[in-house]
């Protein structure tokens, strides 16, 4: 292994990655290298500490950033150096219960469940539970997850219920259990809670796995919640050679069970740890970490920290109001068709962020009007697409021939005659004789209950695929796929579809992926290329979407960089939102939000709000967030109504009716047409109901037009000028 060269770090980061054993805290703000100091902490230990790769446990919080780790840690240490373990939370958690899962009465082959697939269990659990206080399959999901968060199993809860819809949830939660275990089955948060019943109640696993843990690093650690914090302490009691790299002010999800308090009560936790602090920015301008910096400096729950970078100044940041969603939208649709224009700036370079979904719709079709190339980040995965999910069925059954919920899917796709009822039958017989619902399917010629030719497409069905789960262990997945399509005849059903034609390009691009991971890891592999597939998140898929603006949530945003950002959306209510303006915890958790969402941009940041939104169907007045209010008005470019910044701490209502709009749009109307009704932009009118307001824009012509009034009483109001009945009045 070559000789480990520090001179990239410096001198913060340096003493970081070269620190003794024991606990380590490393405070890393936005930007600062946090990836750099693990991967030279990392290298630094087996190059020159002589620690070997398997006593190395290095874990993070999605596959793209394990994945860069690994490779930074691979070019650090040279070709033929053995590699640590670099993993995300869940997939070592998932490889330690395939080793240990029979402590537990699971096999090794158990199916992991995503979102979509746990939902269809609880909603089968409550219809036949049929309790009276039953929650939604939506709400007791949540709240399963919640209860799993916490580390309490359905046997505590239970205990603590006090009252009927809380032993209803109670109940539910421990049939769904019982029903994953039967299944062989667990969900995404099982991976946690197993494993950390796994250390409990076996001391001689967890003291095997102590041993692989002998030094235990963790990325992101102030986004772990209640779980893994009790994962990390029980596998670094051992050695006390624990270092976590984290930031306070970027722990954003608190509402999926995050807790701050991980990080902020290290010290006491760990009362002999050392504290590094890496304050130099290497991302941002000098003016966008001062603008990020001023907001985030109005949080209590934080570690004081003074970042700063040697970066250019930069542009000003960008704050731009609108008079509607659509202002808003056509103004970032205009402004990235003219960075796009430049020689240095590649649609691949901006992000558009947002605080919920529902904003992305009127962006998206003011990016297209504009021919703006784009990509959600967020929508329909991949792997959630009908025809890959009826594949990953047959794969998840061949892998675990307990799974009645792939059973169930694959016996429809494509349909082949063996619908609801005999489907009910097989259930029954599994119960009856204490077998696999798909041993059952093999039995069904027995059952008078179902049609000759039915039982024979079934037990057909079984044969193919009991060959397949023989042949599993010494089979590629690409040749599994390959066998499954042939034998099912899936495509040739898809053929017939309307839309057959995508669907099979979608198959096709799963046995491209079959392939890849093939060529990676051989044959043998179909257990680890489903757990792969169930762990993908979000910001799994990007990285080739080359060519295109993204759109995405700003909870999706962490780990990510783009020379030029947008954060749309910034009102009250909206961001921060509604359910956080009551809750001191829950709007200095949106002020992190939006404070990983400035940090994003290296090179240009701006910032839009509107003096009014439609959001769920429903038109209201809009302040400014707040959060806008925090930053100096020297760093910031302003693009508003008339006056200026100081109006948006009171009501748009109370606006006053003389305020000035320019709206480029309204030019492109002929001026006699402005002139035919008196009612140009900035004109005084009188409604009957509203009283009086300014018209503050207008579209269309004829019968179509329309107006935008910001009325004294009642706010801004879209009026069709038709039926609007408004006097031009002096002012």
């Amino acid at each position: 292994m070559p000789s480990l060269s520090l001179d990239d770090l410096n001198p913060a980061q340096r003493e970081a990655v070269l620190a003794a054993d024991g606990p380590i805290l490393i405070l890393a703000g936005a930007g600062s290298g946090k990836t750099r100091v693990i991967t030279y902490r990392i290298a630094y230990l087996l190059g020159e500490r002589n620690v070997a790769p398997n006593e190395i446990l290095a874990v993070t919080f999605t596959n793209k950033a394990a994945a860069e780790m690994r490779e930074r840690v691979a070019a650090l240490l040279g070709e033929n150096a053995e590699p640590p373990w670099i993993s995300t939370f869940h997939s070592a958690c998932a490889r330690i219960l395939r080793k240990e899962a029979r402590a537990l009465g699971y096999e090794p082959g158990f199916s992991i469940l995503d979102e979509a697939d746990s939902l269809s269990v609880i909603r089968a659990v409550i219809q036949e539970a049929a309790l009276a206080d039953s929650p939604t399959p939506e709400l007791a999901r949540a709240r399963i997850e919640q209860a799993k968060n916490e580390a309490l199993s359905p046997e505590q809860v239970a205990a603590e219920a006090e009252s009927g819809p809380h032993t209803a949830f109670a109940h539910i939660y421990r049939l769904y259990q019982e029903r994953l275990r039967a299944m062989n089955a667990m969900d995404f948060n099982d991976l946690l809670l197993m494993t950390w019943r796994l250390f409990s109640e076996h001391a001689e696993i967890l003291e095997r796995w102590q041993r692989r843990a002998l030094h235990l690093l963790v990325d992101e650690y102030q986004d772990t919640n209640h779980l893994q914090y009790l994962l990390v302490r029980m596998l670094s009691e051992r050695s006390g050679n624990i270092a976590v790299v984290g930031d306070e002010d970027q722990s954003i999800y608190r509402w999926r069970g995050a807790d701050i308090r991980n990080i902020l009560d290290f010290e006491r936790d760990f009362p002999s740890a050392r504290i590094f602090k890496l304050e130099q920015n290497y991302r941002s301008t000098k003016t966008i970490l001062a603008a990020a910096g001023a907001v985030i400096r109005n949080n209590r729950e934080r570690k004081e920290k003074n970042l700063w970078t040697e970066n250019e100044s930069g542009e000003k940041v960008t704050w731009y109001t609108g008079l509607t969603e659509r202002d808003e939208a056509d103004y970032v649709a205009r402004e990235i068709a003219s960075l796009t224009q430049s020689p240095n700036t590649r649609p691949a370079d901006i992000v558009v962020f947002y605080r919920v979904n529902a904003q992305s719709r009127v962006i998206e079709e003011a990016l297209v009007r504009r021919r703006v190339a784009y990509y959600v980040v967020g929508g329909m995965r991949f792997y959630e697409l009908r025809e890959v999910k009826d594949l990953l069925a047959y794969l998840r059954l061949i892998a675990n021939p307990a799974d009645a919920l792939s059973l169930e899917r694959l016996t429809g796709a494509p349909p082949r005659g063996i619908g609801a009822k005999t489907v009910e039958v097989m259930k029954q017989l599994a119960a009856r004789e204490e077998i696999p619902m798909f041993e059952a399917m093999g039995r069904l010629e027995t059952e008078s209950k179902v049609a000759l030719r039915t039982a024979k497409q079934a037990g057909t069905l079984y044969g193919w695929i009991r060959e397949l789960v023989a042949a599993a262990p010494e089979s590629t997945v690409r040749s599994i796929l390959d066998r499954v399509l042939e034998n099912s005849g899936y495509l040739e059903y898809l053929g017939g579809l309307a839309d057959g034609v995508s669907r099979r390009q979608n198959v096709a691009e799963m046995l491209a992926a079959a392939s890849a991971f093939d060529s990676e890891r051989g044959p043998g592999g179909l257990q680890e290329f489903l757990e792969r597939v169930a762990l993908v998140s979000d910001s799994d898929q990007l990285g080739a979407q080359g060519g295109r603006v993204t759109l995405m949530t700003l909870h999706t945003s962490k780990g990510l960089e783009y020379p030029v950002v947008f954060v749309a959306g910034m009102e009250e209510g909206l961001f921060p939102h509604a359910r956080s303006r009551e809750n001191d915890d829950d709007v200095e958790e949106e002020r992190r939000l939006c404070y990983v969402g400035m940090t994003r941009a290296r090179r240009l940041l701006y910032l839009t709000n509107t003096l009014s939104r439609e959001l769920y169907g429903q038109r209201g007045e809009a302040r400014p967030s707040r959060f806008l209010a925090e930053i100096e008005p020297a760093l910031l470019r302003r693009i508003s109504p008339e006056p200026p910044p100081a109006s948006f701490i009171r009501p748009l209502s109370a606006s006053a009716p003389g305020d000035s709009y320019v709206d480029l749009a309204d030019s492109q109307l002929p001026q006699e047409e402005l002139a035919a009704d008196g009612l140009r932009i900035g004109t005084s009118v009188l409604h009957p109901a509203f009283g009086r307001g300014v018209v503050r824009r207008r579209e269309g012509r004829g019968d179509s037009a329309k107006v935008w009034v910001n009325f004294e009483r009642g706010g801004v109001k879209l009026l069709v000028l038709k039926f609007a009945n408004l006097r031009p009045i002096a002012d």
